[in-house]
């Protein structure tokens, strides 16, 4: 599959669609990959974890 940056609010409702996964790095390390469980103007959830939007990169795979 293609890897694609997720930025928007509709590349995360996209991802619960499809039930693609989404890696997210903070700081250049790769911190988690799993299923999108939400996401909000500020934070994303995944997998029973949280992250904040600003100062990580997500990306589904």
């Amino acid at each position: 599959m293609i890897r694609k940056a997720c930025k928007l609010d509709s590349d995360f409702q996209r991802s619960i669609v499809f039930r693609r996964k989404i890696e997210v790095w903070t700081n250049g390390k790769l911190e988690a990959v799993g299923f999108l469980e939400g996401f909000s103007e500020d934070s994303v959830s995944l997998d029973g974890g949280h992250y904040l939007r600003e100062g990580s990169e997500f990306w589904l795979i």
